[in-house]
């Protein structure tokens, strides 16, 4: 199987349960056991999961709620290189850049360097004397965040920061795991890094309530001698054989390799629509994790109103296609197909793509547009 094992770094010990939420609970555990620290550090514009414990992880206004719990949870500089900061087209690893240039070189950017000291200045704050981390937590990729990219490198110089003040990385795999990004099966390796603890859930049981926690049997034994942990559901014989059944599927029916190619036909295509019209700000992604940034203008790259979105998401609907939306403004088209999706159906959908931004640029939908409009 393509799972977890030795060559990852040796997170050779699983701990079975039913969420990503649930998944990520462990994991803040695990880190807090194994170091005897508190602080969770993860990123702004991140989804972690929407428990108790983890809520304060997720930083997107719109599961947060001003009675949420924060102790000990903060969020360093989100490597955003579109409305970030730092950025340009030179700092991807992938088909789409962003609009704007930059001077990195084809080794090194400047961003992931940029970005991964303002990591290390928010601990420099956060823990006097450089004690008092327990773990930095990211994606391989933003999920709710519409398939946001780090700069390359730059997990590899946060991850280094991380051990430099003790702490632990965690890499959430929720929706990145399992060969959805085409040339890697997890996002970890994707940035080259290994994490000392992974969390998937969502493609392990295809749908099935099934989720893991991966470690080194250093952490789960420091997990094992602070506290009783047991999961009455998690790891049962049905969720097992759903795990067993759907990586079995990925690897006999080249999900993975297939992913890698739709995904390359889509953000070609993507990269030809924001050729063609300006409203579309980004288009980035990597296999079938992909997502384009709608926009009002590119000068000053406001986002969308939402109810225009809308408008265009409906729009689409009506001719045969289902996408979502998300992004830290809802602006943007989340695109994640089921990993079985073909080529004449990438085909399709940028077919009705392309027809509908025309007839949202010739305003064709703006009695669509009005009737979504919440101030008419």
């Amino acid at each position: 199987s393509s799972g977890i094992n030795a060559e990852y770094g040796g997170l050779s010990v699983i701990y079975f349960c039913n969420s990503g939420s649930e998944a990520n609970d462990l994991a803040m555990l695990m880190a807090r056991a194994y170091t005897g620290h508190l602080n969770i550090v993860g990123l702004r514009r991140a989804y972690h999961g929407a428990s108790a414990a983890n809520i304060s992880l997720t930083t997107m206004p719109l599961y947060r709620s001003a009675n949420m719990p924060i102790t000990n949870v903060s969020s360093a500089m989100s490597p955003d290189v579109y409305r970030g900061i730092w950025g340009g087209d030179k700092c991807r690893d992938g088909i789409c850049q962003t609009l704007r240039t930059c001077d990195c070189g084809p080794d090194e950017c400047d961003a992931a360097t940029k970005y991964a000291e303002q990591y290390e200045d928010h601990l420099h704050t956060l823990c006097p004397g450089g004690k008092g981390l327990a773990a930095f937590i990211a994606e391989g990729i933003g999920g709710m965040t519409a398939a946001l990219q780090a700069p390359k490198g730059y997990y590899k110089k946060a991850f280094e920061v991380t051990k430099k003040y003790g702490g632990v990385n965690i890499m959430d795999e929720v929706q990145t795991g399992f060969g959805r990004l085409g040339t890697h099966y997890w996002g970890f390796e994707y940035h080259g890094v290994k994490p000392d603890i992974i969390t998937a859930a969502k493609s392990i049981g295809n749908g099935y309530p099934l989720a893991m926690c991966a470690t080194t049997p250093e952490i789960a034994e420091a997990f094992a001698n602070s506290s009783l942990h047991f999961n009455t559901f998690g790891g049962n014989a049905l969720a097992g054989a759903a795990g067993i059944a759907t990586l079995k599927a990925i690897d006999d029916d080249g999900l993975m390799e297939n992913s890698h190619k739709v995904g390359s036909q889509f953000l070609h295509g993507f990269n030809r629509l924001r050729e063609k019209f300006s409203f579309i700000g980004d288009a980035r992604g990597k296999g079938l994790f992909m997502s384009m940034e709608l926009v009002e203008d590119r000068e000053t790259n406001t986002p969308i109103a939402v109810y225009k979105l809308q408008a265009i998401q409906e729009r689409v609907k009506d001719h045969g296609v289902l996408i979502g939306r998300g992004g830290l403004y809802l602006n943007c088209f989340r695109i994640q197909p089921p990993m079985c999706v073909s080529s004449e159906d990438a085909e399709f959908v940028l077919q009705v793509l392309d027809k509908v931004f025309q007839e949202y640029a010739d305003g064709a939908l703006d009695d669509l547009v009005h009737e979504f409009n919440p101030n008419k």
